[in-house]
């Protein structure tokens, strides 16, 4: 019974849909919000519908029980699923200042908000200056004009600098004047700048999902962007999301404390983010000590680490070598 009034209604409503777009325009104008609000009210008014439809099957006996109820399960869980996830921490730096609501403390190293890139570190490798290693963020945001201003004699330098870092055919020790014919030989120098840091120190619950949207400027074999999440006093111990733009693994998960860093999971392949388009860094921790780390919603990394029981004390973002825009970070409880 319960299908005999299913499948004609679910039937006609998709056969009605065509019929109406060959009077109109197939397309309109897209309003995302408006959008989200409209699919947010039809799928409340089809679950009403369901419902309805369940309980009349329900009192005239139409279908087994426990089929009516695994059809309310599936209702809720898809409803529960569409629902906005509340946010713990959101921040876009869109107001321009990262040390309030909320307030981040930079560590070492220095730290700016730019209005269309967000939170701005960049970290020279291999002895390049800082000019040139944030040229290539800069070349992808800005326009030929604006960048014109900056002088031809930058622009020159810049233009070839980008197309071998980002190519990664060249390292900084090549456009620096490295022979390729010459062998390796070990740099005795003194040792490269100090990392970036900065912190937020908020309440974390155990099992959590954290967002992080950004860019990255240049592929090197020494660039590394680091995502910690913390427990005690100084950042004691925690979880380590780290991506390394010019190294194979690309990506990989560790347990960190005092007695060092244990990675527990690791992409197997180089990842090529430095291709001027925001990538999304997702780490989700499940009650059972389940971790799944994505890349723009792709799972690369699976593992379980159920030594860390209590919760986080706050999550930092840490600049080991390179340029990086941090478009947006979030953190949301356990769904």
């Amino acid at each position: 019974m319960l299908q005999r009034l299913l499948v004609p209604a679910l039937l006609a409503s998709a056969l009605a849909v065509p019929a109406a777009a060959e009077e109109e325009s197939r397309y309109s104008e897209w309003r995302q919000d408006g959008a989200e609000a409209e699919g947010g009210e039809a799928l409340d008014a089809l679950a009403r519908e369901l419902e309805a439809l369940i309980d009349d099957a329900e009192k005239a006996r139409a279908a087994d029980p426990r089929f009516l109820q695994d059809l309310r399960d599936m209702i809720a869980a898809h409803v529960a699923e569409a629902e906005p996830r509340e946010a713990l921490i959101r921040d876009d730096f869109s107001d321009g200042d990262y040390t309030d609501d909320p307030g981040w403390e930079v560590v070492s190293g220095e730290f700016s908000v730019e209005s269309r890139l967000g939170l701005r570190t960049t970290i020279p490798l291999s002895g390049a200056d800082t000019e040139t290693m944030r040229i290539s963020l800069d070349t992808i945001m800005e326009t030929k004009d604006e960048l014109l201003d900056k002088g031809e004699a930058l622009l020159d330098k810049g233009k070839d600098t980008v197309t071998d870092l980002l190519s990664g055919e060249k390292t900084f020790g090549d456009l620096l004047g490295g022979d390729d014919d010459e062998e390796a030989t070990e740099d005795t120098g003194p040792a490269g700048p100090e990392p970036a840091m900065i912190v937020l120190e908020a309440d974390i619950p155990n099992a959590f999902a954290l967002e992080v949207e950004m860019m990255s400027g240049v592929a090197h074999r020494d660039a590394q962007f680091e995502i910690d999440l913390f427990q005690g006093r100084g950042g004691a111990s925690g979880y380590r999301l780290s991506y390394m733009a010019g190294d194979d693994p690309a990506l990989s998960l560790s347990r960190f404390g005092r007695r060092g860093a244990e990675v527990i999971g690791e992409h197997d392949d180089a990842l090529a983010l430095e291709d001027g388009q925001s990538h999304t860094l997702a780490l989700v921790r499940e009650g059972d000590g389940t971790m799944t780390a994505t890349v723009d919603g792709t799972e690369l990394i699976r593992a379980k680490s159920s030594a860390l029981e209590d919760p986080f004390d706050g999550l930092s973002l840490v600049n080991g070598g390179g340029d990086y825009a941090i478009r947006s970070v979030a953190v949301y409880g356990e769904q």
